[in-house]
C-alpha cells in the first residue's frame, strides 16, 4: 500500500480498498478526538458564555492528515476502478457532493473484473 502512493496505473484489490479506508476513518477519529482535547485544555474545561469559542490550533494535525491522504485516496480510487473493467476518470464521482459517499461504497463493493484487462492482470491474492 506504501508503495502505491502516487500509482494511478494497475488495479487494486477490495482488501487494499478497505483496509486503506479504515486507516483512514481510525486516523480521523483519532486526530479529531486529539483536537477536541487540545482545545479543551487550551480554553479551559469550563463552559463560560463570556469566553472566546474554540480555535482551530489542535485540529491542525488532522489538516495535516486529510492533506496527506488526497493523492493515495484518488489514486486508490481510481485503481479500484481499473479493478472493475472502468476508466479511472470514473473516481471523479466520490468528489460529487451527495452522491460521492454511495460512489465510494460501491467502488468498495464492486467485483473485480476476471481476468486481464487493459490496466493489467488481476492483483495478486485474488482468487479467479
Amino acid at each position: 500500500m506504501i508503495a502505491d502512493y502516487g500509482n494511478f496505473t494497475g488495479r487494486s484489490r477490495r482488501k487494499e480498498f478497505w483496509a486503506f479506508w479504515l486507516f483512514y476513518t481510525l486516523g480521523v477519529l483519532a486526530l479529531f478526538g486529539f483536537g477536541i482535547l487540545v482545545e479543551l485544555a487550551i480554553n479551559g474545561f469550563e463552559t463560560n458564555a463570556d469566553r472566546t469559542p474554540m480555535g482551530f490550533i489542535g485540529f491542525i494535525p488532522l489538516l495535516v492528515f486529510f492533506s496527506g491522504l488526497i493523492l493515495p485516496c484518488i489514486a486508490l480510487l481510481v485503481r479500484r476502478a481499473h479493478d472493475a473493467g472502468l476508466s479511472g476518470w470514473f473516481a471523479l464521482l466520490c468528489f460529487i457532493p451527495l452522491i460521492g459517499g454511495i460512489a465510494v461504497l460501491v467502488f468498495g463493493l464492486m467485483p473485480p473484473q476476471l481476468g486481464e484487462n487493459p490496466w493489467g492482470p488481476v492483483p495478486a491474492g485474488v482468487r479467479v
